[in-house]
């Protein structure tokens, strides 16, 4: 009878450690979700890339920050479709169409229940950053009219939505404040694998123009 007791406790831990979660401020509980060698190596490639054009030179000397919560998959397939289904309508010069209109509702289908990932500060391998919670985000924001408004840069990244094993979407949105202004730069990238390696290949606007 002892040893069977034993068993059941053991058991019953081991159960227990099996179901790794974390639990946030408002003590609500996600499954922490690991990235993928294949989803690191493209969210990395993206940002060695990007950060260093000169549009970005602003940002060398501040903290970077990363909006914990990621952006849907959703959202670079849906700003996908909207210069799919308008690229006729204003003359538009991208030319890198992967996916037709019955492709898209497809993913779409597929992608619908997608819980939203917890980026991790090891996610990112050569770019130091902290987190930053959404909710804190909005509180910044809000602040603004206060001038309590610190001198950061904030990343707000969906996870790479991989098509295939050649292509993959990315949302990618870079701000800083200045002064009481929160500027924004956002798209969606194509980053395509050409001799192995990630390139971007083609950019997506969202239908926000500011």
């Amino acid at each position: 009878m002892k040893h069977i007791l034993i068993l059941l406790i053991l058991v019953s831990t081991l159960s227990c450690k099996s179901q790794v979660k974390q639990v946030n401020d408002n003590n609500e509980s996600f499954v922490k979700e690991e990235l993928t060698s294949v989803e690191v190596d493209i969210i990395n490639t993206f940002l060695d890339v990007e950060l260093e054009k000169d549009l970005y030179k602003k940002y060398k000397n501040l903290e970077i920050f990363v909006i914990e919560e990621s952006l849907k998959k959703t959202k670079p397939l849906s700003d996908y479709e909207f210069n799919y289904k308008y690229k006729n309508s204003w003359g538009s010069s991208i030319t890198e169409w992967i996916l037709d209109s019955l492709q898209i509702k497809k993913i779409k289908e597929e992608i619908t229940n997608e819980e939203v990932y917890h980026w991790k500060v090891y996610d990112f391998k050569n770019l130091k950053v902290s987190l930053l919670k959404y909710e804190e985000f909005r509180k910044i924001i809000n602040a603004r009219s206060k001038k309590e408004v610190p001198s950061i840069g904030i990343l707000y990244l969906s996870k790479p939505l991989i098509i295939d094993e050649n292509n993959a979407f990315i949302s990618f949105e870079i701000g800083n404040f200045q002064a009481v202004y929160f500027s924004t730069n956002h798209f969606t990238v194509l980053m395509r694998k050409i001799n192995n390696k990630w390139v971007e290949s083609g950019f997506y606007e969202d239908g926000v123009f500011n």
